[in-house]
């Protein structure tokens, strides 16, 4: 994440959390609580300070964040208190797993000092950087940033990696490229980080809703296969004379992935409208790039997709053009809102004891 970001994530804060009197509310919900504790103390509903805090922090909009401010935002314990985390907390505290009124206050109460601390923190990011951040220009003419991110055996680690992937993602881009009668010049690098590798491009709002639609459909596929082998790894663990099904559940897995692939692309030509007679080649290498996308993503790797703000309109020629991107813009946001919510399941899925670690 570079610094521009940092502090636009800052803002973000003070106008989707402090704004909205989130630490507030969860205090209210705890004062409440707290009294309720006490003996021989008159019992207080809280029904209504449970609706209003549930109500404002599903109003935040986190899918504007990238997968960077995401990360940060946790980092500051505030990404757990809001959202759908936030909410499945809450409920999780007053009603599935209550042990006692005076528990259920000291968890709200350590949810609140930790958003509280995070808010503290954020505050003097910003205020460090306030005067000193100059905005970084990503797009050329409303292209869209994909961030792609080298993670987990995906990652690189040496040559022989970087060779792999980058053949790997010049075949991903070629695909889709020619999928919209363009080329993978058209699709341009422009930065890159350092520590879990990131490469930044840049490309036309049309390649990357196509390419936003295939990973949310790969993701699914992911999300399927993992279901799979949990339902397998769950029999093997009963130990008893069952092992054939679980064989045969891990056989599935195997085909929802081998077949995953051709399905996708069979999603995408209808919706492009490619026709295998004189557009054989585009088909080919579209098929390629998804089954390609499909592997890099299984293995742990992840895309990301930023937006550009609004352009500044000088004819009317340029206000066509904006008014066709902003429907991409509208497909990519929502796409990415969904891929979102599935990054969330599938990883419930690979960490199964992962509710244990919410606050």
């Amino acid at each position: 994440m570079n610094v521009s970001e940092l502090f636009e994530l800052t803002n973000w804060i003070q106008a989707e959390i402090v704004d909205r009197q989130i630490p507030q509310k969860y205090q209210t919900l705890q004062q409440i609580l707290q009294r309720n504790a006490q003996p021989n103390q008159q019992k207080q509903p809280f029904e209504d300070q449970k609706n209003d805090l549930i109500e404002s922090i599903k109003k935040v909009r986190i899918n504007q964040l990238t997968k960077d401010q995401l990360e940060f935002l946790r980092n500051l314990n505030i990404a757990q208190a809001i959202g759908k985390e936030g909410v499945d907390t809450i409920e999780d505290i007053l009603y599935k797993n209550v042990i006692d009124i005076a528990t259920a206050a000291k968890k709200i109460q350590e949810i609140h000092q930790r958003l509280t601390q995070g808010i503290q923190k954020a505050n003097q990011i910003r205020t460090g950087l306030e005067g000193c951040v100059i905005e970084e220009e990503y797009e050329v003419e409303g292209e869209v940033l994909i961030r792609i991110y080298f993670k987990d055996k995906a990652s690189l680690a040496n040559v022989t990696d970087f060779k792999k992937w980058g053949e790997t993602w010049h075949d991903i881009g070629r695909g889709i490229a020619m999928a919209h009668n363009a080329t993978p010049e058209d699709i341009k690098i422009i930065g890159a980080t350092s520590g879990s590798i990131v490469l930044e491009m840049a490309t036309m709002a049309s390649i990357a809703t196509t390419t936003s639609a295939i990973i949310y459909s790969i993701l699914k596929v992911v999300e399927k296969v993992l279901e799979i082998k949990k339902k397998a790894e769950e029999i093997k663990n009963l130990q008893l004379n069952n092992e054939e099904i679980a064989l045969e559940l891990e056989k599935e897995a195997k085909k929802e992935i081998e077949n995953g692939a051709k399905k996708i692309a069979n999603e995408i030509i209808k919706k492009l409208g490619l026709k295998q007679e004189g557009e054989g080649d585009k088909i080919n290498a579209l098929e390629k790039a998804i089954s390609n996308l499909l592997n890099f993503i299984e293995l742990g790797g992840e895309v990301d997709f930023i937006i550009p703000e609004e352009e500044t309109v000088e004819s009317e020629e340029e206000l066509e053009q904006i008014e066709k991107s902003k429907i991409d813009y509208t497909q990519i946001k929502d796409t990415s809102e969904k891929i979102r919510q599935l990054e969330y399941k599938i990883k419930a899925l690979e960490a199964p004891n992962a509710e244990d670690e919410k606050p």
